[in-house]
């Protein structure tokens, strides 16, 4: 049997996803085929290596590493500073393992969506190292608050506004079951992008049309998507851990509250982790 293991997005409230799997990692539980999206896909990495704690001192660096707000508008022109995020971390601030990476038999994707088709492509992990972090890059790529990612010629940026839960991609892979690991409890939504309509039209759809079109679909899609995987839940073909408690904002500026986000994600895989084993062995 093929499980796979996906990862939703959410900017800082990927700690919760970084918590979870932690614990998987302290119990030896790994997956034939990971997709990760956005936060998830910079999980979905140091799951792969095997770097327990990594994501956390990534998203949650501290004053000192910090690499989105006010500074990082006045210093680089843009609210989320990826490049040092994504590159200057993996290469120096907090090491990223690349040989445990380049030596993972897990197949494993990046979700990004092509700005000029406005439809998710999934990149395969196991590339060249430059290009894997330039895909993880552009998967986190959020609108307005950062710039399209150029990779192989084309532009890309976050993969949750087109495919925020992959699951149907990963049975299309060919997995028989699919856990999930969301970062939005069961009421909330995503951002709706209908609120920014004007700006969105003047800052994509001269470029971009097709891609402004999704990001104000966004919304209505996920909820078709998010409503067929509840129905496939309660068939035994995929298992769902989220928050039981108030999500954090994505960018979550106090300290105290990403802590207590990443230990409800490490409890809630801990209180599951029978459940999930039962899942996995059916």
């Amino acid at each position: 049997m093929k499980i796979g293991l996906v990862l939703e997005g959410g900017a800082l409230r990927g700690l919760f996803t970084a918590g979870a799997l932690d614990f998987l990692l302290d119990n030896g539980v790994s997956f034939d085929y990971i997709a990760g999206v956005s936060a998830g896909a910079g999980n979905m990495m140091n799951f792969i290596a095997g770097q327990r704690g990594r994501t956390r001192k990534v998203i949650s660096p501290g004053k000192k590493d910090a690499y989105y707000g006010a500074s990082q508008l006045f210093k680089t022109g843009n609210y989320l500073n990826l490049e040092k995020m994504v590159f200057e971390f993996s290469y120096k601030t907090f090491p990223y393992d690349f040989e445990a990476h380049r030596n993972s038999k897990v197949e494993h994707e990046i979700v990004v969506v092509n700005c000029s088709t406005a439809e998710a492509e999934y990149i395969n992990g196991a590339g060249e190292d430059n290009h894997t972090l330039t895909a993880v890059k552009a998967s986190c790529s959020v609108p307005i608050l950062s710039l399209p990612v150029e990779m192989d010629g084309q532009d890309y940026m976050d993969g949750s506004l087109v495919d925020s839960i992959p699951y149907q991609h990963a049975f299309e892979r060919g997995c028989d079951k699919v856990v999930i690991i969301m970062t939005k409890t069961g009421n909330e939504t995503p951002t709706d992008y209908n609120k920014f309509k004007p700006f969105i039209k003047a800052l994509y759809g001269k470029k971009y049309p097709k891609f402004a079109d999704a990001l104000l679909e966004r919304a209505d899609v996920y909820q078709t998507q998010r409503e067929e995987m509840e129905r496939l839940a309660e068939e035994g073909k995929i298992f769902i851990l989220r928050p039981e408690m108030p999500c954090i904002s994505k960018f979550e500026t106090r300290e105290e509250k990403r802590e207590e986000f990443y230990q409800h994600g490490y409890d809630r895989m801990k209180a599951e982790y029978d459940n999930l084993c039962a899942f996995m062995k059916e």
